[in-house]
Order: structure tokens, then sequence, then C-alpha cells
């Protein structure tokens, strides 16, 4: 319990200084951090054959493609597109050059593994591809978020919150009134009364959220929205939650990693949000919220 608590008391000022204190560029080394953990979590837990030369490469182009994404994001909407013309798309070609690079890497390992004592099999490959590919697209929306023009500091928070909230009231719901399992073989203790909890949670974070962006942001919110993307985000989230939990259970571990003592590794804390941030991004770039 100590353990669980000094995660909280040190992790969580650290995490709402590197989103709120400092340029939007920390919150981009912080997702690259994110993403190379994850993908390393990942290979560790589900991959069967996997040498260190792949890791390596699968590491880095996780980690390395969150800043393409961020310099593609940066020229888009600074650079005059008529003074530029085609180069002002450059970062955003590099950015499809990474999973070709990746993929093809992997399917070279897996030939010349292949009818060895320990082949790189294609499950291996898959593994490497969510772990290299997908993972950092889904995170990157993080910092996406961040880099809002307006009020980045405000839908910056927005997955946290859903997420944090949305797992507490989740965990008191199926404390009260949970009975029947929502995924008996994949998260013995998440129940229905649970999943239901966990979006009125996030509903009621997002709108604590919005008070508080309007009084330090002057951000103007529509409450009604707020609470739709919420409960919808957390629903999302749950998806999240069990997928990892999912890959645990098909490998036969608890938790991916220590990397936050008893509270597990990356993908046991920002699993959800992983799901999360994507919708909330969405629903900031079609102006919803």
């Amino acid at each position: 319990m100590k353990q669980r608590w000094l995660v909280v008391i040190v992790g969580l000022p650290a995490l709402l200084a590197v989103l709120l204190l400092c340029p939007a560029w920390a919150t981009l080394l912080l997702v690259c951090g994110i993403a190379g953990v994850a993908a390393y979590e990942l290979l560790h837990t589900a991959g069967k054959n996997v040498p260190k030369k792949v890791y390596v490469v699968t590491i880095g182009i996780a980690a390395f493609s969150e800043w393409v994404v961020y310099d593609w994001r940066e020229w888009y909407y600074a650079a005059d597109l008529i003074a530029y013309g085609d180069a002002a798309h450059a970062p955003f070609c590099r950015w499809f050059i990474l999973p070709l690079v990746l993929v093809i890497f992997l399917f070279w390992v897996a030939i010349v593994t292949y009818g060895s004592e320990k082949p790189f099999t294609f499950c291996d490959v898959s593994v490497s591809i969510v772990g290299g590919i997908v993972f950092p697209m889904m995170y990157s929306c993080i910092f996406l978020l961040r880099m809002h023009e307006s009020f980045g500091k405000v839908y910056v928070l927005a997955p946290f919150f859903i997420a944090f909230a949305g797992d507490a009231l989740s965990m008191y719901f199926g404390m009260w009134f949970g009975k029947r399992k929502m995924a008996m073989h994949v998260s013995p203790n998440k129940t229905w009364a649970g999943g239901i909890g966990g979006p009125i949670g996030s509903a009621l974070a997002m709108c604590l959220l919005g008070l508080i962006g309007a009084k330090c942001f002057g951000y103007a919110p529509d409450y009604l929205h707020l609470i739709g993307v919420g409960a919808v985000a957390n629903v999302f989230g749950q998806l999240g939650d069990l997928s990892m939990s999912l890959i645990k259970r098909e490998n036969g571990v608890k938790d991916y990693s220590h990397l936050f003592l008893t509270h597990g590794g990356m993908l046991d804390r920002f699993d959800s949000s992983m799901f999360i941030a994507p919708v909330v991004y969405l629903c900031v770039s079609g102006g919803i919220i």
C-alpha cells in the first residue's frame, strides 16, 4: 500500500507539471517515453522469440514516430504552404516511411530465422507492428491535444480525467453493486455494474475539467457535450483495459512490468488512456468540445 501511495504522490504531480507547466515539446518527450516503454513491454510479454535487434528497432521507431508526427503538425500549422509548397508535407511523408521500414525489417528477420531453433514467427511480427506502429499512433493524440492553439492545457488533461475518474467510480460501483461479471475469463474483477459506473465517473470528471478550464484558462465549456464525450470515451477506455488484460491472460503474466512498483507497468497504467486519447482528439478536432 505504501508503494502505491508513493507512486501517486510522486507521479501525479510530475505528470501535471509536464502537461501544464512545461512547453508542448515536454509532453512530446513524455509520450516518446511512454510509447518506447509500451513497445518494450508488449514485446517482452507477447513476443516469443524476439531478438535484441528487433527490440532496438521497434522501440526506436515507436519513440521516433512520435517526433515525426509532432514535426509534421508544427509544419502543417506554422508553414506557409504557398511558399513552401510540397516541402511542408515532408515530415508527414517521413511518417509513412517509418512503418514501411519496420514492416520490411521484421519480415526480413522472420525469413532469415525461419527453420532455426528460435524462429521469429508471424506472431512475433504482428506483436512488433502493434508495439512499434499502432500504439505510438494512439499515444500521439496526447501531445496533439496539448498542442491545441487555444486550450491545449485543458484538452490534454481530458484523457487522464476520463481514465482515472472512470476507473475509480467503476471500482466502487463494482464493490457496491457488482454481481454479474463482464468478462470473467479476461478480467475476473470487472462487473457490469462497474462498466456502468465508469462512464458516469468520466462524465462527472469532464464537467469538473470544464469548470477548471473556465476558471483558469478562459475555456467556455458546453457541459452537455463534455458529459457525452466523457461517457463515450470511457467505453473505449474499458475496451483498452480489457484488451491489455487479454494479452496478459494469454501470456500468463500479472503485470507487464514493475516500472510503477505495485501499480505495474506502462501498459498497466496507460492502457485505457491509450484508447481514450484518440476519441478525445477526434472530438476536439471535430469541434464537439
